[in-house]
């Protein structure tokens, strides 16, 4: 009887712990690198990412800077990062935005290049670019820049060019677990069968994991908050959102 016992606790134990994982930590599992921080404005949020991730950034002469389309604090934040990144060896030498995407004047002079589907041209100036010894950097949708997402432009350039990449990805994300219903993209665990046809669905598990970890927080009035965890080894995702202000 004992032994019946036994097995019906371990059998509840398993399913429980089960059930906690998919609602305290939805995969895929992330790696803290910038804490919680609310700022005035956007470019220092990228002041910081420049200094944390600074060593990372001198291995990496290619680099994907991802933003949410129609946020224009997601360009003002990679606006401060390369303004803060000029340290000769860490510079990048060429910038490539994304013409698709609304303010990117404000990194006048670049060359405009649509990734997706410009691809030869992207990395024809990217191989030409590192036969000189320039440093190359990408301002691109997230969708495209993130390394969360199967068989996107990032994949394409690693897997079918042989490119190595370093990808920071900006997104907004959830303040409350009432939003994640309908908070966009939405979170698709692998295996499951929930459809997911857009492909972003571990991209959104991933937002999801990390703004649950914020939830607590005490967003200040008209302030940018924000938090970054690295996603795997040469791939980042920050969240960053403006609160809302009282006034």
């Amino acid at each position: 009887m004992n032994k019946y016992v036994y097995w019906i606790s371990a059998a509840a134990v398993a399913a429980l712990g089960l059930v906690l994982a998919m609602n305290i930590s939805i995969r895929p599992e992330t790696l803290a690198q910038i804490d919680f921080t609310q700022t005035s404005t956007p470019e220092e949020i990228g002041k910081l990412v420049a200094e944390k991730l600074h060593l990372e950034i001198k291995e990496s002469p290619v680099l994907l800077l991802g933003v949410t389309p129609n946020q224009i604090e997601d360009l003002e934040l990679w606006r401060g990062f390369l303004e803060a990144n000029q340290e000769p060896g860490f510079k990048y030498d060429v910038v490539v935005v994304e013409p698709m995407l609304p303010y990117v004047e404000i990194f006048d002079p670049a060359m405009r290049i649509e990734m997706k589907d410009e691809m030869k041209r992207f990395v024809e100036g990217i191989n030409n670019a590192r036969a000189q010894n320039l440093r190359v950097v990408a301002i691109v949708p997230n969708i495209y820049a993130s390394q969360l997402i199967d068989m996107n432009p990032v994949h394409r350039l690693q897997d079918e060019h042989k490119i190595s990449v370093m990808s920071i990805s900006v997104a907004k994300f959830p303040v409350t677990k009432e939003q994640e219903a309908v908070f966009e993209p939405r979170c698709v665990v692998k295996g499951a069968n929930d459809p997911d046809p857009s492909g972003t669905g571990t991209f959104g598990c991933a937002i999801q994991n990390i703004a649950r970890k914020t939830y607590k927080q005490k967003f200040e009035d008209g302030k940018f908050a924000a938090t970054m965890e690295q996603t795997s080894a040469k791939d980042y995702l920050i969240l960053l959102n403006r609160n809302p202000s009282s006034k």
